[in-house]
């Protein structure tokens, strides 16, 4: 890229916008949610099937344990699927009645005290599992008069996901709505960004044999950075409202975002760096595939040998905290390696080293929050990751913006050939003294002619000048006196012609005149013009000069020779009457002679 600094330009004001987006959002009720508490495992059931935990007693308090509920996930030990949480709920104005929160891999009941309200999955094992997921809860009209509790039965297979309530925040239900769009600001800032890479990648890859590999690979990150994005987004849920099956695209796009990676910093690296890089390449790939693995085995019920922790994840998940690991070792290798290449690729190199650097370090940041609990920074991360493909714009930018260069450098070249060629062709058939077309045009352009005139039936004919007596010009004033004639000559001559006529120097001080749609008549009558026009002129200050011409005309189907042999005749015939006169071509009858007046 030519202007990294336009460049930068563009991303703060987008991330600026998205910045003041976010400023004007609707803001979370503060303090309201208090007393927040868990408890693990599952509660029994009375006679009636009421649950005995969402009744309060002295001794049933003291097993509600503490925690910080907007800023962490409760720490359950992985004993059990099951965790309830409580927290109190404070009054506020009566439009404050919407729940916002999202949740991972749950599925869950939510009570206001004794009533249920909301409930999500059938809190029990689901093939697909239950994805990534927000939800909007409306409490009931009357739920801000009084101080209420608000209970929470949790249930997930991962004992990372099981509690988490990330983004948990109360409003007005118009408020909540905002706030679920401006969720997804970045992603339709940035997903029709990716696809405008896409067809710039399309079109260069079309177009280019040098570095198809590398735009192949370019464009099959873009694939699945977009497809990462979009099952990331809030919007899925209307596409298809299936959670689990988005979820495992997101993940499954975590494995695939840094194979297709490896491929592009393969494509560029210097040669003596590309075995390391094949290396993390198939680090990457067998990760993937034992992720897939297990992924089957989990989808298909078989017991794996798995620790407790991982034993009721699915094999993308179970498989995170491995790519998470090798990704932080793995991505210092390659920025290495690009950091090391030197050569044509030196720019490109450097280029990459930005999404390797940034793409990587989202990911690897939103996996150790999510294994810390801290669940209170993951949505901020999830907003900002895709502005992460700007990161990759700026290689891809610079990578285009290299070849732009180059087609342009080559389209200059090709242009100043053109001008050659051309500048070429044109001394080869202008005179250079005169700037008369030569003979050798004359021989391109009669061909042409003769053929026009065949196909409209209409005459064409010829004059040959020689001006008399050039060579005492010559001997008496030199060489630049007879070239300056010639030059006064011709521009004279063709200040008499129009668009029909054109003048040639045929050689030495001897030009000819091609008349189109001129029979021998009307060509005589030209011959007689310019005859007079040069008797009449200055164009030797030394002395006076005329010309003689001979005219000649084509008759059917004959040789060009023929004719020049009778234009040739006419000519000498004219310089044996006493020159300074015009004769016509000899036919069968004696010549006629158009005599100087």
């Amino acid at each position: 890229m030519r202007n990294p600094r336009a460049y930068m330009r563009l991303v703060l004001v987008t991330v600026a916008l998205f910045a003041f987006c976010a400023f004007f959002a609707p803001a979370a009720e503060a303090g309201v949610f208090h007393d927040w508490k868990y408890r693990e495992g599952d509660s029994p059931r009375t006679a009636f099937g009421d649950f005995t935990w969402l009744q309060k007693t002295d001794e049933d308090e003291q097993t509600w344990m503490p925690y910080d509920g907007e800023k962490e996930a409760p720490p359950v030990s992985g004993k059990s699927n099951y965790v309830w949480l409580r927290m109190r709920l404070d009054p506020t104005s009566p439009d404050i009645n919407t729940l916002f929160f999202v949740t991972i891999n749950q599925s869950f009941r939510v009570w206001q005290d004794d009533k249920l309200i909301y409930q999500y999955g059938t809190l029990a094992h689901q093939q697909i599992g239950y994805g990534w997921r927000w939800h909007l809860v409306t409490l009931p009209a009357d739920q801000r008069r009084d101080r209420h509790t608000i209970t929470f039965q949790m249930y997930s297979e991962s004992p990372v996901s099981l509690g988490r309530l990330m983004g948990m925040s109360i409003g007005s239900n118009a408020d909540q709505v905002r706030r679920l769009f401006l969720f997804d600001f970045p992603y339709f800032i940035n997903l029709p960004i990716t696809f405008m890479l896409m067809v710039i990648v399309c079109i260069y890859y079309m177009n280019q044999t040098e570095l198809r590999r590398l735009y192949r690979s370019s464009f099959l990150f873009l694939v699945v950075f977009a497809a990462w994005m979009f099952s990331a987004s809030n919007c899925t849920v209307f596409l298809w409202d299936a959670p689990g099956f988005w979820w495992r695209v997101l993940l499954a796009m975590l494995y695939l975002m840094p194979i297709s990676g490896s491929e592009i910093v393969l494509e560029i690296v210097d040669r003596k760096f590309r075995p390391v890089v094949k290396k993390t390449l198939y680090a990457y790939c067998t990760i993937a595939v034992i992720a897939i693995a297990l992924e089957l085995a989990v989808f298909s019920d078989v017991e794996l040998p798995l620790p407790q922790s991982f034993s009721n994840q699915n094999g993308f998940m179970a498989m995170i905290p491995v790519l998470l690991i090798c990704m932080a070792f793995l991505q210092v290798v390659q920025s290495v390696c690009l950091y090391r290449s030197g050569g044509d690729n030196r720019r490109h190199c450097r280029a990459l080293l930005v999404p390797i650097v940034v793409l990587p370090l989202i990911v690897i940041l939103n996996g150790v929050f999510r294994f810390l609990r801290l669940s209170q920074w993951v949505p901020y991360l999830m907003v900002i990751a895709p502005f992460a493909i700007f990161a990759f714009a700026y290689f891809i930018l610079s990578l285009v913006g290299e070849q732009f260069h180059k087609e342009r450098s080559l389209i200059a070249l090709a242009r100043s050939l053109e001008i050659e060629v051309a500048s070429a062709v044109e001394r080869s058939e202008i005179d250079p003294l005169t700037k008369c077309f030569n003979r050798r045009k004359f021989d391109q352009n009669v061909k042409e002619a003769v053929t026009l005139s065949r196909i409209a039936q209409l005459p064409i004919s010829i004059l040959m000048l020689d001006i008399d007596f050039f060579k005492k010009v010559n001997d008496n004033y030199g060489h630049d006196m007879g070239d300056r004639v010639l030059i006064n000559f011709a521009d004279l001559i063709r200040q008499k012609l129009s668009t029909k006529e054109t003048l040639y120097r045929w050689g030495g001080e001897e030009f000819v005149v091609l008349c189109q749609a001129y029979d021998g008549a009307q060509a005589a009558v030209l011959g007689e013009r310019l005859r007079k026009a040069i008797e009449t002129s200055s164009i030797c200050p030394k002395q006076r000069v005329t010309c003689s011409i001979g005219v000649a005309t084509w008759h059917g189907d004959e040789p060009d020779e023929t004719v020049f042999k009778r234009m040739d005749d006419a000519l000498y015939a004219a310089k044996q009457n006493g020159r300074n006169r015009v004769m016509r071509e000899v036919l069968d009858s004696p010549a006629d002679a158009v005599p100087a007046q």
